[in-house]
């Protein structure tokens, strides 16, 4: 059976299962999915008592597994398609012009290339415009938290992106962050989140308690704002 608990301003989803057994167990799951294996018989609201126990740990573990998901689905690069950026759908409009350019109008984002038929073209384009968007936005929102990021670290952290498949961001002992340009399709809180979130691996390189209690310091909404970074590009 599926059931919930409120967690601060989140829901966690899980599945409930009963099983003879003598302990309830709970499972986190890479697709960030939950299962609650408990005792036949149990009563249900000892159960949700003993989840919301367990919450924060369940949220720490969707948190690192979020790191690893998969984002968008493929695009196909055709007119009418839905593409997003800083959290806004624009319908993709393609238009033959030996010129070739990207520009974002009216809500659409309009390319011009010589060959609309030629998707691998019409993506390289798209990803060079993504790529200098972000350039703006990533510096200008990690400008912005520099002073932190500098308290935190001996050496002055360095900030660079990279087309990833797998995670939103990383950082290393050396202080060197990189963030996914997939971001630049999320709106600039999200964006300010996950900047924020490696700033802080830049003192703690793990998910431990401390991390999660140097996270909510400075950036108290922070489940919030990852629950929306979820739903828009996961």
């Amino acid at each position: 059976m599926k059931d919930q608990i409120k967690y601060g301003n989140t829901l966690i989803n899980y599945q409930l299962e009963f099983v003879k057994r003598k302990s309830l167990a709970i499972k986190v799951h890479p697709d960030k999915s939950v299962n609650v294996i408990a005792p036949k018989g149990s009563n249900i609201e000892k159960i949700r008592e003993k989840v919301r126990k367990k919450a924060s740990w369940i949220v720490r573990q969707q948190d690192f597994f979020l790191s690893f998901h998969p984002l968008t689905p493929a695009r196909k690069f055709i007119s009418g398609e839905t593409h997003l950026y800083l959290g806004k759908q624009y319908r993709l409009k393609l238009h033959a012009d030996s010129n070739s350019s990207v520009k974002l109008a009216g809500g659409f984002i309009n390319v011009c290339i010589d060959n609309i038929e030629d998707k691998s073209r019409i993506e390289k384009l798209l990803n060079n415009w993504y790529k200098e968007k972000a350039n703006h936005h990533f510096q200008q929102l990690f400008q912005e938290n520099l002073a932190f990021a500098k308290s935190l670290h001996k050496k002055e952290p360095q900030l660079t992106y990279r087309w990833m498949k797998k995670r939103w961001g990383s950082c290393n002992k050396d202080g060197k962050i990189i963030l996914n340009l997939e971001l630049i399709k999320a709106p600039k809180k999200c964006i300010e989140y996950v900047i924020i979130h490696e700033i802080c691996h830049l003192k703690y390189l793990n998910h431990s308690s401390s991390f999660y209690n140097l996270l909510n310091k400075e950036y108290p909404d922070w489940k919030t704002t990852k629950d929306r970074l979820e739903r828009i590009l996961v």
